[in-house]
């Protein structure tokens, strides 16, 4: 069971059967985190898909139109369409810079490219953290099966 990086392996059949069930504890626990996260990162990438979409929908409206701003994801606000080619892209805590629709739309494109590498990776993570449960899975039921095999012969002495 090797690490990434040059951090070495730790030899399963060494450890006693209480530090394999620790150890399988904290791989199920860092799983569930990083499900979490994976779970997360799909939402910024639909999120900066629609809103992708939004900008490219929102280029081809008309100067004055009449619209709904949404203040929250439940209140909207009546408003009129200002120039539909500069749009505010948040671009991460509480800060705003103007774009055009084109530099908008690709700025949306980069980070749901570059979102989608991450969760890429996330997810070769998570299979290689369930692959080392079930490794050291396999070897705890080993060693159980082995103490059970000892005590029966012990109690036939």
């Amino acid at each position: 069971m090797a690490s990434q990086g040059d951090q070495k392996g730790i030899d399963l059949m060494t450890l006693a059967p209480q530090q394999l069930m620790t150890l399988k504890e904290q791989l199920e626990g860092q799983i569930e985190q990083f499900s979490v996260n994976f779970n997360d990162l799909q939402m910024a990438i639909q999120g900066f898909h629609s809103s992708g979409m939004a900008i490219e929908d929102l280029n081809k409206q008309k100067e004055g139109k009449d619209v709904l701003v949404p203040l929250t994801s439940s209140l909207y606000v009546s408003g009129t369409l200002g120039n539909p080619d500069n749009v505010m892209v948040d671009i991460g805590t509480g800060y705003y810079v103007e774009k055009n629709a084109e530099g908008g739309v690709d700025y949306c494109k980069r980070k749901v490219q570059l979102l989608s590498e991450s969760l890429s990776s996330l997810a070769e993570l998570i299979q290689q953290k369930r692959r080392q449960v079930g490794q050291v899975q396999h070897v705890l039921q080993t060693k159980i099966e082995q103490l059970k095999k000892q005590e029966a012969a012990a109690a036939q002495k």
